[in-house]
């Protein structure tokens, strides 16, 4: 952890200031130490270079392990990062340019790294063990900063950050709209804050509109259809989860192969729940998809609902192709 870092951090347990006390630093990387709460007095480690500012919550145990099994077997990061980010965001390189930009759920910090090469000064925030991955290249880049939390109650000051951005990760939560009413107040007033969640069938009028990629012609022509297609995927899902988040890790793992395996024929493969071309990372994501307890499904109008209660403007919403991915990137207004 970098001193500098301080003054952004709050304690998750009562948003009170914090008190840096360190044990061991090696130039700018304090490596051992305490943040203690100026009002509770709760102390929280810093330990291996990183901030630990997160409850002992048992409810939060298996995904803490489950995102840990997963992001310290990814691949790491990939060429085809930049372009998927840029296309999830809803916006360009330039944008991040000289801003202090939160990753909310940053893994094994992919996407921290593709935002950092872009000129931004990142913080990534993370529940699981994968952050000691990310902290190998925070340790040389005094504009990237590790920190691990809970997204329910992320350990920061209101009004921190010129952008924010969670993609693919409250769903994970216990309580999606808990958890984005967390981090909406951590942009500064005209920051940006750009959200995608797991879709789901909804209703067919609102299925009716979703925005898709262009070349996506065929479905807005079988809407019907799509949606049915979508709505028995769910039940597939849900059926499946129901067990595979009762097994083991490894069990669940080991699983994950044949499907990983369907993932690559034509036709079913949109059964399955990763359609990437990389087997490693079919086979990834299929874990991703069964193994963590919490999974919630949204639709663009209760996420768009989200940022108007928040106060924000609603600047774009994410085309996708046949399952539903609703994102939108917002402005908070000024007050």
């Amino acid at each position: 952890m970098k001193s500098s870092l301080l003054e952004r951090l709050a304690s998750p347990c009562c948003a009170g200031p914090l008190r840096l006390d360190i044990k061991m630093q090696r130039g700018s990387e304090i490596e051992e130490g305490a943040l203690v709460c100026a009002v509770c007095s709760r102390a929280y480690p810093i330990t291996a270079g990183i901030p630990r500012l997160r409850e002992n919550r048992e409810i939060l145990s298996r995904t803490q392990e489950s995102f840990s099994w997963e992001w310290t077997r990814y691949p790491g990061s990939r060429p085809e990062d930049r372009a998927v980010f840029l296309e999830e965001s809803q916006l360009s390189a330039r944008d991040f340019q000289g801003k202090l930009v939160l990753d909310a759920g940053c893994g094994m910090g992919r996407y921290s790294l593709v935002v950092r090469a872009w000129g931004a000064e990142v913080v990534a925030l993370d529940l699981s063990e994968s952050l000691d991955r990310l902290m190998q290249a925070a340790r040389s880049d005094p504009h990237l900063h590790v920190v691990q939390g809970d997204l329910l109650r992320p350990p920061f000051k209101k009004d921190s950050f010129d952008m924010v951005y969670s993609h693919g990760v409250l769903h994970h939560t216990p309580d999606t709209r808990q958890a984005f009413r967390a981090l909406a107040p951590l942009v500064k007033p005209g920051g940006l804050l750009s959200v995608w969640l797991y879709g789901k069938a909804g209703r067919f009028k609102d299925f009716a509109t979703n925005p898709l990629r262009p070349g996506r012609g065929g479905i807005g022509r079988h809407r019907r259809l799509a949606w049915l297609i979508v709505a028995i995927r769910q039940l597939i899902s849900d059926s499946l989860r129901f067990f595979t988040t009762r097994l083991p890790l490894a069990v669940t793992y080991a699983l994950c192969y044949p499907l990983a395996a369907l993932g690559a024929v034509p036709g079913l493969k949109y059964l399955t729940f990763s359609v990437e071309t990389d087997f490693k990372v079919r086979l990834i994501e299929d874990f991703d998809w069964l193994s963590p307890p919490f999974q919630f499904h949204h639709t663009k109008e209760e996420l768009s609902a989200w940022f108007v209660e928040a106060g924000y403007d609603i600047l774009k919403v994410l085309p996708h192709g046949l399952v539903p991915k609703p994102g939108i990137l917002g402005r908070r207004k000024q007050t």
